[in-house]
């Protein structure tokens, strides 16, 4: 092994012309312009997303709504934000309109809706999100089931959790229950919504282009 600390310093004779400095090439507009894009989108994946949540029940109030408050806090402890926080009632025309509202604003990345997801007559918030859906991501139902299944054995046949995409922005509906939120969030959608978010508004933005 060279010992390079032990080796004498070259030094320069009469005879040995000093070298010019080599010229720095010049700079690539188009390069700069990717690596400063990438940058960009580098600082905004640290910074996380940006979500609404929107709790649906017409059995407590906001005040009540330890399930949408459970939602939050692991949100913001996952460094997520939060844009807005809503308590409607379980209405098929109401919860279209807010949906369809919150997909559309420029600061929601990503919906998180809780409850309405079972087979209850007033659990209409899959049926509702289902008629907006641009497409659908069964996945995210499928998954929840397998994880909830360790929890609640086979009584997860009756949550119809599940995930889609209106407008650029995925709109995922968790059960109404503390767990079953919580269980949603914190290992399905945090780790996935910001990959699901990019390509949705990559596909977005080519259907504007159309």
């Amino acid at each position: 092994m060279v010992d390079f600390q032990s080796r004498e310093p070259r030094t320069e004779t009469e005879d040995e012309p000093e070298e010019e400095p080599a010229e720095e090439p010049e700079a690539d507009s188009e390069s700069e312009e990717k690596q400063t894009e990438q940058s960009a989108t580098a600082a905004e994946a640290e910074d996380g997303l940006a979500y609404a949540v929107v709790t649906v029940t017409a059995e407590r109030s906001m005040a009540e709504d330890t399930q949408g408050d459970a939602v939050v806090e692991v949100l913001e402890d996952a460094g997520e934000t939060v844009t807005t926080r809503d308590l409607i009632q379980p209405s098929y025309d109401g919860i279209q309109s807010t949906l369809t509202t919150l997909a559309e604003r420029r600061d929601v990345d990503a919906v998180i809706t809780i409850g309405g997801t079972g087979v209850e007559p007033d659990d209409v918030t899959v049926d509702a999100a289902d008629r907006l859906y641009d497409k659908r991501l069964p996945g995210f139902g499928e998954l929840f089931r397998r994880l909830a299944h360790d929890q609640h054995g086979t009584a997860v046949v009756g949550t119809r959790t599940t995930a889609g995409i209106v407008d650029g922005a995925p709109i995922f509906s968790v059960p109404g229950t503390i767990d079953g939120a919580i269980l949603a969030t914190e290992d399905i959608i945090i780790p996935e919504a910001p990959s699901l978010v990019a390509d949705a508004a990559m596909q977005d933005a080519g259907a504007d282009h159309s």
